[in-house]
């Protein structure tokens, strides 16, 4: 392991150790993970997803795409909050077929949520029909 590296490794474990008393003495949530990696159904929208969730100040650990034991597409997104406030905002969830056609469902409602300061959450929809192959989401705060 090269020299800066592992000035970069101390340096974050000391930045988190740091930030985890910091929350503590604030009442927040502290929230772990276990998995060093993403899972085998992780797809790649983490990256726009973030960028959504960053708007209202939260991020996305992982996002999951899968066909259930249905045969129906199901998303799954951990949203994390990394400050220091209550988060609230809601979601919406459009499926499209493989064409990107939208598929019109009575499930695709606007959902709230909230996640506290340090915690995380998990959101999730199932397609309305094994037709659907990608998923399109929106978020917007509901404070």
């Amino acid at each position: 392991m090269s020299l800066a590296r592992t000035v970069a490794t101390t340096l974050a474990r000391a930045a988190a150790i740091a930030a985890s008393a910091l929350a503590v003495s604030c009442g927040s949530v502290n929230t772990t993970y276990t998995r060093d990696r993403p899972a085998d159904t992780a797809v790649d929208a983490r990256t726009r997803v973030n960028d959504l969730l960053q708007q209202i100040f939260l991020s996305a650990k992982e996002v999951r795409m899968f066909r259930n034991s249905q045969g129906v597409m199901e998303v799954q997104v951990d949203v994390e909050n990394n400050g220091f406030s209550y988060r609230s905002f809601s979601y919406l969830f459009d499926w499209v077929d493989a064409r990107g056609n939208f598929i019109p469902s009575q499930l695709s409602v606007w959902k709230t949520t909230n996640v506290p300061d340090g915690g995380s959450t998990v959101i999730r929809a199932i397609a309305p029909n094994d037709q659907a192959a990608d998923f399109r989401l929106q978020i917007r705060r509901s404070d």
